[in-house]
């Protein structure tokens, strides 16, 4: 489909509908991760704030299970459509509750924790995982050239809080302030130093408001496109009625054959067509979508696709090697890097930190997009791109381990490159984990992608796990008093 095509059978209104509709996807979540700075100093958990945060995530993974599972026992009255609604308002919900509480702490176990925090965290994982297995499949109902808005979308759902907390402020070290100790009378037993932070240009429950605004806007534009006439009128389901109706009145009198198909039919197209303008229609298309997509031009791809699709197998050694790649940079990304982040980066001054969280925030949905103009779907390319990453990895988790004082931790080549590194990792992983998922698209269509989400899961739940108990647990990485 050519350029002028494209925008030809394009509804602006619609596209711009789902794409703000797909912002709900993460932006909550990813807001979550840009103000970790800002708490990781004042939260009682400190540098491990991360750790915890990235557990928390790999927990929520039970949400795309539980709901794959109910979506299976109950098709008919487990529906896309109101599910979205509960992924948006429970959002929703979790933000409105972070303005208030997300300082909200207690005593778990005989030590002080973010509560509010952490549980508010859970509900918002929850969702956002699950909205990987809605999304798409509700917009299966649309035709093809709106999923690039859903993918536009879910693109401002990292971007957004991004460039947000570089206009937040990036950071400053705090100044170190001389007070007094009190004990639990009120009288003066002592000094202390204490450091004092510049405030930011508006605070963390600020943040968190304008998050709210984002996911109402999401959630009114997805009822437009849900409910509005004009906005339904794209569905492939009103556009195959349409085509039918169309055929059925040049037809004289259908042959056997179609009459009890039903296909071509006045009778069949109206009854389609009553169930189509209910509000409370099922999200399964009534009709298979590759009615409207056959032609004799496309035979010859499908016959292509087909045989990739047949002949894939998950052990063979492309596949492999390509499995194994997925799991482990899921692993170093979702798991070790940003739990470590904070050991590795802080040392370097709160602007290092600060810069490195948003920047990478902002370098994912980039290296997403650069990665739709150049495509490759190179083994070696694959292999030499994630040793890079690798590298830079494994210079982040020495930096860690070295913390609270790794080398060059007082120059500003420190702070160059530690923010630098992790940007490029973050680019570097991200473009690398969504053309890996092309391929095994290409080679395996669904049962592709359902190894490659698979392992996804599997290796970013071990890297969590590890690392975890390596910072909690072991302690292996030292934070430091920034008045010390």
């Amino acid at each position: 489909m050519g350029l002028k095509e494209y925008l030809r059978n394009t509804s602006v209104p619609v596209f711009l509908a789902v794409m703000v509709f797909a912002i709900a996807s993460w932006i909550d979540l990813n807001g979550v991760w840009v103000e970790i700075p800002l708490m990781v100093n004042v939260l009682p958990e400190g540098w491990a704030l991360p750790s915890y945060l990235v557990i928390i995530t790999q927990i929520a993974n039970v949400g795309p299970l539980a709901y794959t599972v109910a979506k299976k026992l109950a098709p008919r009255r487990v529906q896309e459509w109101w599910v979205v609604y509960v992924i948006i308002g429970v959002g929703l919900v979790a933000c409105l509750l972070l303005v208030f509480f997300w300082d909200e702490t207690s005593v778990v176990g005989g030590e002080e924790h973010s509560t509010a925090l952490l549980v508010l965290t859970l509900f918002l994982a929850l969702v956002d995982c699950t909205s990987s297995v809605v999304f798409l499949p509700y917009m299966a109902q649309y035709t093809a050239q709106y999923l690039n808005a859903l993918y536009v979308g879910e693109g401002l759902s990292g971007l957004i809080p991004g460039v947000l907390g570089i206009v937040q402020g990036i950071g400053k070290d705090p100044t170190c302030v001389n007070g007094t100790r009190t004990d639990a009378n009120g009288t003066e037993v002592g000094h202390v130093v204490y450091p004092v932070y510049d405030p930011p240009l508006f605070s963390v429950s600020v943040f968190f408001g304008i998050l709210c605004v984002l996911l109402f806007a999401s959630g009114f534009a997805f009822t437009l496109l849900h409910f509005h006439p004009r906005l339904r009128e794209h569905k492939v389901s009103r556009i195959v009625v349409i085509t039918a109706a169309a055929a059925g009145t040049r037809k004289s009198r259908p042959s056997p054959e179609e009459s009890s198909s039903g296909i071509d039919s006045p009778s069949a197209s109206v009854e389609v067509h009553s169930q189509d303008t209910t509000a409370t229609d099922t999200d399964t298309t009534a009709v298979d979508a590759k009615t409207i997509q056959k032609s004799q031009s496309l035979d010859g791809i499908s016959s292509i696709s087909s045989s990739n699709i047949d002949s894939f197998s998950p052990k063979s050694l492309r596949v492999v090697v390509h499995l194994m790649l997925i799991g482990w940079i899921n692993a170093l990304s979702n798991g070790v890097l940003p739990s470590i982040q904070s050991y590795s980066c802080l040392p370097y001054g709160n602007l290092a930190y600060n810069l490195s969280v948003r920047l990478s925030i902002l370098a994912n949905p980039l290296a997403c997009f650069f990665g739709l103009f150049v495509r490759t779907r190179s083994t070696v390319a694959f292999v030499v791109l994630a040793a890079i990453g690798t590298v830079f990895s494994a210079y982040h988790v020495a930096m860690a381990a070295l913390s609270p004082y790794p080398p060059l931790y007082d120059h500003t080549a420190g702070v160059v490159l530690v923010v630098s590194t992790f940007v490029l990792l973050t680019a570097i992983f991200s473009y690398v984990k969504m053309s890996i998922a092309i391929a095994l698209s290409h080679r395996g269509g669904a049962r592709g992608l359902l190894w490659c989400g698979g392992v996804t899961q599997v290796g970013s739940c071990i890297g969590a796990i590890v690392i975890f108990v390596l910072v909690n647990v072991a302690k292996l990485f030292e934070s430091k008093d920034p008045c010390a």
